[in-house]
């Protein structure tokens, strides 16, 4: 990756800068890299159980997840966002999750703190449970686009009203969302 410019705009506790996506250098999208200056490695288990859907195993040192359609990987000294229009963007995001991370830091003692796996969901996961009838009520072009929308947490799946017709039918599901943090009836 590449800067967008060299400046790196520095906070109290942090700094962080936007970088070009390398695969799509024309794009107007952009990554942050958020640098920490102390390590957050031992509230990595704490931060991972406020995270619900997140992906972490105890010791990989790194937390990822999904945050309104942007990939978030937490690690002991950095955070990289994906997927910015702007740096007031960057800066908004990078003060979220340095707040969130000194909440945790001063209530980790009431938090239980992850240690092991947690099942997660996938794109396909969302996929494979819908009706897949087509029919673009949801307002996507396919239920492959809804699916992704849900997944990156910019769609309910209460948005489907083929699931509203038989909401038992799909209640595996809505558990399974709900269990990993998303909205579902």
């Amino acid at each position: 990756m590449s800067y967008i410019d060299q400046n790196v705009i520095r906070k109290p506790g942090y700094s962080f800068y936007l970088v070009n996506i390398d695969c799509m250098p024309t794009s107007d999208h952009f990554n942050v890299v958020m640098d920490m200056e102390e390590s957050i490695e031992e509230l990595l288990p704490y931060l991972a159980a406020g995270f619900l859907g997140c992906t972490y195993i105890h010791g990989t040192g790194v937390i990822n997840l999904m945050d309104a359609g942007h990939i978030v990987a937490i690690y002991p000294r950095q955070i990289t966002i994906t997927d910015l229009r702007s740096i007031e963007e960057g800066e908004r995001l990078c003060g979220e999750y340095f707040q969130k991370i000194a909440e945790v830091k001063a209530t980790k003692e009431s938090i239980r703190p992850v240690f092991e796996k947690r099942p997660s969901l996938t794109v396909l996961d969302i996929l494979r449970r819908l009706p897949k009838t087509g029919c673009g009520l949801c307002g996507c072009t396919t239920c492959m686009a809804f699916a992704a929308g849900v997944f990156r947490r910019e769609i309910v799946i209460a948005s489907c009203p083929p699931l509203a017709l038989e909401p038992e039918k799909y209640r595996d599901l809505f558990n399974q969302l709900r269990a990993n943090g998303y909205d579902a009836p």
